[in-house]
């Protein structure tokens, strides 16, 4: 799964394309991570990786609320990244195995969250706000590492290239939210 800079990246991108300007919508780009629930993600399997399963979220998420239209943005980022991204840069490789992409993480987050010009100071505020059940360790982890500033050269990961990835993607996303919304009537993304 990407880094919180990923999800709050594409949050922001989503949030701006469908005019959707809700902190509930930004809460729910990182609830996935954060809830006291053990199968926050219900994955099922797609090549090497284990991807969210978007059709069981369709079905029982209330994707009426913003938090909950924002989980749903939060799994489909997860979905591309592992189907999409990572088997393009690494083929045929499970790069979750020996952890070593959570260093990129570590060494992307305040370069993305520079080059994307993100408030941290106001998505921290933003993010301490839950009215749901959730780890707070989990919270505070995923803001400390929106916040940190680590040194390195990433093994996996290119900031060019998960940049691009980030913007493309976030129009694909916003794009497939349409199409939920016409094909379930659900959301209410059109009157935005």
């Amino acid at each position: 799964m990407p880094s919180i800079s990923a999800h709050m990246i594409v949050a922001d991108k989503v949030s701006k394309i469908l005019k959707i300007n809700s902190d509930e919508f930004i809460r729910g780009n990182l609830l996935p991570d954060i809830v006291d629930t053990i199968d926050s993600h219900k994955k099922i399997e797609s090549g090497l990786y284990l991807v969210p399963d978007i059709d069981y979220f369709l079905n029982n998420l209330d994707l009426t609320n913003d938090l909950y239209i924002g989980y749903l943005v939060h799994l489909l980022l997860d979905k591309h990244y592992l189907e999409n991204y990572l088997p393009k840069i690494q083929p045929n490789k499970h790069v979750f195995l020996d952890n070593t992409i959570y260093k990129d993480y570590d060494y992307l987050n305040y370069p993305l969250v520079k080059l994307f010009n993100l408030d941290a100071i106001n998505i921290e505020k933003i993010l301490n706000n839950y009215n749901c059940k959730i780890s707070e360790e989990k919270l505070k982890y995923n803001i400390d590492c929106l916040k940190q500033k680590t040194e390195g050269k990433p093994i996996y990961l290119d900031l060019d290239s998960f940049s691009k990835f980030l913007k493309e993607i976030s129009i694909t996303i916003s794009e497939e939210l349409i199409k939920y919304a016409d094909k379930y009537n659900i959301m209410c993304i059109h009157t935005r």
